[in-house]
């Protein structure tokens, strides 16, 4: 059976095979097998937490969203993973609305604002970051370019082959970047914008994490991630520091899903329940990254974080977001060389 394969090779892939008695096969019964669209050490804590809670043996392959996505479509009618956590909400609305994701209503999501999960209990947002810029002042002076306090002085010629981004063609990071633009701006001029953007960045990355790393590494000047990435790079002893744009920004709202078809439907259930939970949103601080909870009774959380920001807060409804990313993914194709 997959879900007890590769105990050996599962660090090699950032993947964690976790149990009460080291690589010792569960059973069926015991085991569930999750895809993480998440930073490899939330991955992990997630992945920890509830094998120690539960007992239950978590086999847990990383991907960007875009790809898991793509992974989850190529697996229908063959199942491949039980559940679905991390990465933006609107790739779960697409997921849902093509029948791979099965509806569970888990306990404990009563409180939960209801623009970050789905009625239907398809999905269940489990924390939220914000958007930013991870920036090394230094390299800045370097290359003589200013701090960047907004999306616009991005564009600095200073810049070019500085800025650090992600794909949208695999990360729903960059597929953020993309939505954000295009509501602080409107269709055209947003387009307009990620135009002359793109060609200041000299290489995406795979993952919306990894501009973090590229500029913690000297790499580039500035990066474009999710707040809580730069955050825990400075608390690691980076040179960096995180600015959220003045001319506003926007958040990706982090899904957990059981998906339809799962060969260990109530080991999912169960994981699904933990990560909706409170103890489930704390785990992922193990990691030192700390994302904002959804969960209303935890410190930090999302409906006390959105308004003390200092910034606007530019989002649409989730349907909407959606059902854009054909149209900018297919954009992006046919204007930015690969």
């Amino acid at each position: 059976m997959r879900i007890l394969r590769r105990c050996a090779a599962l660090a090699a892939l950032g993947a964690v095979l976790l149990a009460t008695a080291g690589c010792a096969a569960p059973a069926a019964s015991a085991s569930v097998t999750v895809l993480c669209s998440n930073d490899a050490a939330i991955c992990s804590a997630w992945a920890e937490d509830f094998a120690q809670e539960t007992g239950i043996a978590v086999t847990m392959d990383r991907l960007p969203t875009s790809e898991a996505l793509e992974r989850i479509r190529r697996g229908e009618g063959l199942p491949e993973y039980d559940v679905w956590h991390g990465g933006g909400s609107e790739m779960y609305v697409a997921a849902a609305q093509e029948g791979l994701l099965a509806p569970y209503l888990p306990p404990r999501t009563e409180g939960i604002p209801a623009q970050v999960r789905d009625p239907r209990g398809r999905w269940t947002g489990v924390y939220v970051s914000f958007l930013g810029l991870c920036v090394d002042a230094g390299r800045l002076d370097e290359v003589g370019a200013e701090v960047p306090r907004s999306w616009e002085d991005l564009l600095d010629p200073a810049l070019a082959g500085w800025v650090s981004a992600s794909s949208p063609r695999t990360s729903g990071t960059a597929y953020t970047t993309m939505l954000v633009q295009r509501d602080r701006l409107g269709e055209e001029e947003g387009l307009g914008y990620l135009a002359q953007l793109y060609p200041q960045i000299p290489q995406f990355t795979r993952s919306g994490t990894a501009p973090v790393q590229v500029v913690a590494e000297g790499e580039a000047a500035v990066g474009i991630s999710f707040a809580p990435y730069c955050d825990a790079a400075a608390a690691a002893g980076a040179p960096v520091t995180t600015i959220l744009p003045r001319d506003g920004t926007g958040y990706e709202v982090g899904a957990v899903a059981v998906l339809a078809d799962a060969p260990h439907p109530a080991a999912a259930r169960r994981y699904v329940d933990r990560a909706v939970s409170e103890e489930g949103q704390r785990s992922g601080a193990a990691s030192g990254i700390h994302q904002v909870p959804t969960q209303p009774g935890l410190p930090g959380s999302f409906d006390e974080v959105r308004g003390q920001l200092g910034v606007p807060v530019l989002t649409s409804p989730l349907e909407e977001r959606a059902g854009r990313r054909d149209a900018l993914l297919n954009w992006f194709a046919a204007e930015v060389p690969a």
